[in-house]
């Protein structure tokens, strides 16, 4: 009897364990409570928070980055939706798994590292969880050991996706390539123009006047006028050169207040230089505009004409600049060949320069739409953000 009577109380005993095992399960999978592990002198046991706490649990829900509890081996006992959506997973089958899983296999030993480091203090680190195909999600992991009064043992670790973040650093990374190579190929062109012109005609005016000094007066005195005006000639192309170049790198113009300006002086540069007739239209002079944004407008609507004298085949083009809402927009039309946009802009050699425009654009908060069409022309729009005039702004007098 007493052995019977031991195996029923064991048996009841057992029971009982697994009833509150499977309710504290069905609560946790259920979202119903939170839970830790507790560690006692007779073992560990699962603690579960009661619906007292739902206030929290709502919040955790609601956060915009991911929440997960884990117990100190890691496994997961609770995520909240944000989390679930960035790995696309069911909070069931995230339940009960190792959250190292969920990590790269070659993030992992920094993981484990950073994890028995845990301590009341945040522990962080970058990291790449699995995504849906097995691709990864750059996260950041601040890492919590929770501890209470009662000896509740557990790990918080907030993930935040940092996958904006790291596309943001590849564009600049991207762009700061593509701004040493295009000051590369200006260098190259001002070293071009040096070399291959100026420096030559330089040589020849010192080679000519070394021959008038070795004639010493004896030579004919039409030849010698001759060479002098040959010389004449020579340096006053060396100095067209080295003055255009100077205008060309460094518009003294720019250093005004005014847009339209600086764009009125362009469009007399592009018909000496190149033969090209731009009419320039200017509801507004854009003087609400930083120097650095104006020289960025002022080299994208270069570039733009540049273009048009390159490819558009057509001798005219306008420049229109406008204003409404505190949004300028810029316009550079003409009726050339015209070209197939999308075509274009997936090709990155064919597209390079309008690509760097169009990005520089956009790191400063302006956007660009192009309309194109072969035989018909081409359309480009520039969309500037402008600062509010406080000046036309009435203020009211205080009583």
């Amino acid at each position: 009897m007493p052995k019977k009577k031991q195996a029923l109380d064991e048996t009841t005993e057992l029971r009982k364990q697994l009833a509150e095992t499977e309710e504290t399960l069905e609560a946790i999978r259920q979202y119903l409570v939170d839970a830790f592990v507790v560690k006692r002198s007779n073992g560990d046991q699962v603690v579960t928070l009661t619906d007292a706490h739902f206030p929290y649990q709502m919040m955790v829900e609601s956060m915009n980055e991911g929440a997960i509890t884990v117990i100190p081996d890691g496994t997961i006992f609770y995520s909240n939706a944000c989390f679930n959506n960035l790995v696309r997973m069911d909070a069931e089958k995230l339940i009960g798994t190792s959250f190292r899983d969920l990590i790269l296999s070659e993030d992992q030993p920094a993981f484990d590292a950073i994890l028995s480091e845990a301590g009341q203090n945040a522990t962080r680190g970058e990291f790449r969880l699995r995504g849906p195909e097995g691709a990864g999600i750059p996260v950041q992991l601040s890492i919590y050991k929770l501890t209470t009064t009662e000896d509740v043992s557990g790990i918080a670790i907030l993930a935040t996706d940092i996958s904006e973040r790291i596309r943001a650093e590849e564009k600049i990374r991207s762009l700061a390539s593509e701004l040493t190579l295009v000051e590369q190929v200006e260098r190259h062109r001002i070293s071009q123009v040096l070399h291959d012109d100026l420096q030559q005609r330089l040589f020849a005016i010192r080679a000519h006047l070394a021959l008038l000094k070795g004639s010493n007066g004896n030579g004919n005195s039409s030849e010698n006028d001759t060479s002098i005006d040959q010389i004449q000639n020579w340096l006053s192309e060396a100095i067209n050169i080295t003055r255009n170049l100077s205008i060309n790198i460094s518009p003294v113009v720019l250093r005004g207040d005014g847009l339209a300006e600086a764009v009125t002086w362009l469009a007399s540069q592009m018909e000496e230089q190149f033969g090209l007739q731009v009419e320039v239209e200017a509801d507004d002079d854009f003087n609400r505009l930083e120097e650095h944004m104006r020289v960025l407008l002022f080299q994208a609507i270069r570039e733009f004409l540049f273009n048009i004298v390159k490819h558009a085949g057509v001798h005219q083009a306008t420049v229109r600049l406008a204003h409404e809402n505190n949004t300028g927009r810029i316009t550079i039309n003409d009726s050339g060949r015209g070209f197939d946009v999308a075509s274009v802009i997936h090709d990155p050699q064919a597209a390079h320069g309008l690509l760097i425009v169009k990005d520089r654009l956009g790191l400063m908060g302006c956007s660009i739409e192009i309309v194109s069409q072969p035989s018909v022309g081409t359309l480009v729009t520039i969309n500037v953000p402008l600062e509010p005039n406080l000046e036309n702004i009435p203020h009211r007098r205080s009583p």
